[in-house]
């Protein structure tokens, strides 16, 4: 992690939220994040561990609620979920990092090529958040934090799936270990799909199964180019159209 000049870890939420209202304190839970950075800071790190976030359990009407700070391992272990959306941790993180990286830094993060981090928003996500002062305890839809942005000062604390349905995923890369240049992950309900991509903005995305490119403006660069990707959007969600609807 970046070399911090300082080092909390708060017994309760309330003390986390009054510490992370200074913008020189960052939330620490797994690290694969911070870890990344080595040089110098000015910033205070603020360890969530003690904060009891990390269970993954059944929720009410058929949910799974995924403590912010569980593990993707434990997410990969939960038979709760559906096989299809377990199987997308392997290829998130290496087993190395699983047991440390956690379900609310893969949303804080909001990688734009996270395969699932796109299996939740077709899941229909919802994340809990705390606030500080006024703010207090809130739920918003995982498209809608995306695209927002984490509200400074706002710490994640469950993201809810719905695991129903029935699944299927198509994605393109350079090899079949890399990352997908563009991927799409399809779930059918009764009467409902949902098509979430990677690869084409700078989160995962939903989109209409009929008009899958529409207002999509993806940035190329040496994987692909902005209209390969376009391609691959267009095509990979017919292939996942085609195994929900055989």
């Amino acid at each position: 992690m970046p070399l911090v000049i300082a080092y909390h870890r708060p017994a309760s939420l309330d003390e986390a939220l009054d510490l992370l209202s200074s913008p020189r304190r960052v939330a620490l839970a797994g690290g694969t994040k911070l870890n990344a950075d080595r040089e110098p800071s000015d910033l205070e790190a603020v360890d969530l561990q003690a904060l009891g976030l990390d269970q993954v359990a059944a929720a009410g009407a058929g949910q799974v609620r995924l403590g912010a700070t569980a593990t993707l391992d434990a997410v990969r272990r939960c038979e709760l979920l559906p096989e299809s959306l377990r199987e997308l941790v392997r290829a998130e993180q290496p087993s190395t990092l699983r047991t440390l990286a956690t379900v609310g830094g893969l949303v804080a993060k909001a990688s734009g090529e996270s395969l699932l981090l796109a299996a939740m928003l077709a899941h229909e996500a919802r994340v809990a958040l705390a606030g500080p002062g006024d703010a207090g305890s809130s739920e918003r839809g995982l498209g809608e934090l995306l695209a927002a942005g984490l509200a400074p000062g706002s710490l994640i604390t469950a993201v809810t799936v719905d695991p129903s349905g029935s699944t299927a995923v198509s994605r393109t890369g350079r090899t079949p270990a890399d990352v997908p240049i563009v991927a799409a992950y399809g779930r059918r309900t009764d009467g409902f799909v949902a098509m979430a991509l990677t690869g084409v903005a700078d989160h995962p995305v939903l989109v209409d199964v009929h008009d899958p490119t529409a207002g999509l403006d993806p940035a190329g660069d040496f994987r692909g180019s902005r209209e390969y990707r376009l391609h691959l959007a267009g095509t990979l969600t017919a292939r996942v159209m085609q195994e929900l609807y055989p």
